[in-house]
């Protein structure tokens, strides 16, 4: 098991650098972020009204062993950080996938469908796909209250286009009127630094041959979300297959090499939304 970071540096996104850590991380843990109100009547009843939910990820290793030469790399990837830009990261890089949940499946069954994964060709070191026994998350678009549960997979029949994924439990809430993508539970294809965060090294040193990481991430829900099929009304858009392409081993990367990476294409499709959205109907001027 090996955690590895993803990004598209920007300005261009041509094209994919990975920082494999080569090694298990030592602490990674997820906490909630909630706005939230609670009322208290007279007779001591609760109702709670939420306006955001949201996760902050700390990631966490001592004393990489790849010493300075993976501490240059975190370093580039922090500047692109904190201007802003999404990285992808995975404790584990033998595992790295997340489907889009086609339709809206109820509380109580035993199977979701779901489309291809989005993000299935930024990854070019292995393609992957769910096996039998992984754990995975649902989420669905966060505000004002998100919807998250954890599960394991039993079955599962899914190609590069989608498939079927059989649970081990049912699904224990309804998704009814929401969007939701399915991902490995130590997956996160979609994050950025905290505004809180800027400027402090997530790199730290021990006598100038020792480097620590320490480094939390947020996911950008509206970005994660573009990529969702069911945001443009259309279940088939095809966009694993516009992302970059494969890096050159040698010479000079071509400018623009593919459609762009993360954070190009995630404006771009938000755009391509709001305007499928703001389309005005057609008007029947007969009568």
């Amino acid at each position: 098991m090996s955690a590895s970071f993803y990004y598209t540096p920007e300005p261009n996104g041509s094209h994919l650098i990975e920082i494999n850590l080569g090694e298990e991380l030592g602490e990674m843990f997820e906490d909630m972020m909630i706005e939230s109100v609670d009322a208290v009547s007279v007779n001591g009843s609760r109702q709670r009204s939420i306006s955001k939910m949201g996760e902050i990820i700390t990631i966490q290793r001592d004393r990489l062993i790849g010493g300075i030469d993976t501490y240059y790399k975190l370093k580039t990837m922090q500047n692109h950080l904190d201007r802003g830009y999404s990285v992808s990261f995975t404790a584990d890089a033998s595992k790295k996938w997340i489907y889009p949940i086609l339709g809206n499946p109820s509380a109580g069954v035993f199977s979701v469908s779901v489309g291809q994964d989005p993000f299935r060709n930024l990854h070019l070191s292995s393609i992957t796909q769910i096996q039998g026994n992984d754990h995975f998350v649902i989420e669905t678009a966060p505000n004002p209250a998100m919807l998250q549960e954890m599960g394991k997979a039993d079955a599962v029949s899914v190609s590069a286009s989608g498939g079927t994924i059989n649970l081990r439990d049912r699904l224990a809430f309804d998704y009814t009127g929401y969007r939701a993508f399915l991902r490995w539970f130590r997956y996160y294809p979609v994050l950025k630094r905290p505004q809180e965060d800027l400027g402090k090294s997530i790199v730290t040193n021990e006598n100038g041959r020792l480097f620590s990481l320490n480094l939390r991430l947020v996911p950008d829900y509206d970005l994660l979300f573009a990529f969702h099929p069911q945001a443009a009304a259309n279940e088939d858009i095809g966009l694993g297959s516009s992302l970059i392409r494969e890096t050159p081993s040698t010479g000079t990367i071509p400018n623009k090499g593919g459609s762009g990476g993360i954070d190009s294409l995630g404006r771009r499709n938000r755009l391509f939304e709001a305007e499928t959205i703001s389309t005005p109907s057609t008007i029947d001027w007969s009568n």
